[in-house]
């Protein structure tokens, strides 16, 4: 990745030490990959910062602290910031960032009746229903939208998503015959969402299906009909939502299922291959199958390995 005209520079919150040599910045790489050129960044979390700062080539390095004995690295910049890695990104996004061509790819379907933004992009043979898209929204190639999905703003969509079809939804005849539901409901997504590659979200029955702001969806999730999710929150590849569903604002779904019509409060984690049966109220961790709350866990998990060793 190569980015130009960055140089060492004050931030908010920052401070700079060697402030008299701005050096060039002329690519990215990993600490211990780094040459002099490069822009690196120590996570609050490292061991060995020290260690780092020493062995690495580069000459600029983010980091969250400043070193005792200063002379020992008179010649490194270094940013000083409560959390490098985010102002890492923060720089590096700014950097690289490109002018976006919006244009719809000729091959792209789309319906008469749509209403789609004037600065939006939509990839190669993309399936554009009767829609509304929003402003600086991004569609990779072949992706679906069925009727009634409205899009909000600054949203990417990548590659194979399907977003609108048809939710899982039967009832039986007396004789056990299935009879479809009927799926007239649609899927409203808010601003800044992000939707993984091969990523499904069903259309409500008689409701939307509801994705707040900021809310990012990895590859390959499954999010069935009538489900409502918050703002800012994580859904990790795989996981599969059922229908009705109700996540709140800034959780962690990590490649978990979650029952139908379950509730899950704000700020609350659950563990990877978690099996989410009952609701869990808000600023809690869960894991487990089925899922339980983090300190039922770790001593279940105690007492099975005492009963193993026994």
């Amino acid at each position: 990745m190569n980015i130009d005209n960055v140089k060492a520079f004050y931030c908010e919150g920052t401070q700079i030490l060697n402030e008299e040599n701005f050096t060039p910045i002329l690519n990215v790489k990993s600490i211990l990959s780094a040459d002099s050129d490069s822009l690196v960044f120590i996570d609050i979390k490292t061991k060995n910062k020290l260690s780092l700062i020493a062995q690495t080539r580069a000459t600029v390095i983010i980091c969250d602290f400043i070193p005792d004995d200063k002379t020992r690295y008179a010649d490194k910049c270094l940013i000083v910031t409560p959390n490098p890695k985010l102002l890492f990104a923060k720089v590096i996004n700014e950097a690289t960032k490109s002018n976006i061509n919006y244009t719809i790819h000729p091959t792209a379907v789309i319906h008469p009746e749509a209403i789609i933004a004037k600065h939006c992009s939509i990839g190669p043979y993309c399936m554009i229903g009767k829609c509304e898209i929003g402003e600086h929204t991004i569609l990779k190639g072949n992706c679906t939208l069925y009727d009634g999905v409205r899009i909000g703003n600054h949203v990417m969509i990548d590659s194979g998503a399907v977003i609108g079809a048809a939710g899982f939804g039967f009832v039986r005849e007396e004789d056990g015959t299935p009879v479809p539901f009927p799926q007239l409901g649609g899927v409203v997504i808010g601003d800044f969402v992000e939707i993984g590659a091969n990523t499904c979200i069903d259309r409500g029955a008689l409701q939307d299906t509801i994705i707040g702001d900021h809310t990012k969806i990895d590859n390959l999730v499954h999010i069935s009909h009538n489900v409502i999710i918050g703002k800012k929150t994580y859904i990790i590849g795989q996981c599969l939502i059922a229908g009705s569903a109700k996540i709140g604002d800034n959780c962690w779904i990590a490649a978990s299922r979650v029952l139908n019509k379950v509730c899950i409060g704000d700020n609350v984690t659950v563990g990877f291959g978690a099996l989410v049966l009952n609701n869990i109220k808000s600023d809690q961790t869960y894991m487990g199958v089925p899922s339980m709350d983090i300190e039922t866990y770790s001593k279940l998990q105690y007492k099975l390995k005492k009963l193993i060793k026994s």
